[in-house]
């Protein structure tokens, strides 16, 4: 099945205004998930700061949106950790080329401990 077949028409219900939006068959849940929390950050809006303007709240929403993104993009950042994997990965790697080779183990039987001593 191509891509174009895929794909049908919902109405999304948004503040005070209805999008029809293409979108693949297995994305509709996503889709409707998230009108329903854009309407219920509205609608807390609008019940927190009455007379304020619905420009206003869909302004404050999206800005609401944008930072809680931006926040889980900050605790998924994995990059501190890939690096300090890294830098483990070539000491483990350094210390490894100090054991005899063939053996898994010095002379001694032992393993080396931390500092590299039998």
């Amino acid at each position: 099945m191509n891509e174009s077949q895929d794909k049908f028409v919902i109405q999304l219900m948004i503040g005070k205004q209805v999008f029809p939006i293409s979108i693949r068959r297995d994305q509709e849940e996503v889709f409707r998930k998230a009108a329903k929390q854009i309407n219920e950050k509205l609608a807390r809006y609008q019940t927190a700061y009455p007379n304020q303007g619905y420009e206003n709240y869909m302004s404050v929403a999206l800005l609401d949106f944008a930072v809680n993104v931006l926040q889980l993009e900050q605790l998924n950042a994995t990059e501190p950790y890939r690096q300090a994997i890294a830098t483990l990965t070539a000491e483990v790697e350094e210390a490894l080329k100090g054991l005899p080779q063939g053996s898994d183990t010095p002379e001694t039987g032992q393993l080396p401990d931390a500092n590299g001593r039998a």
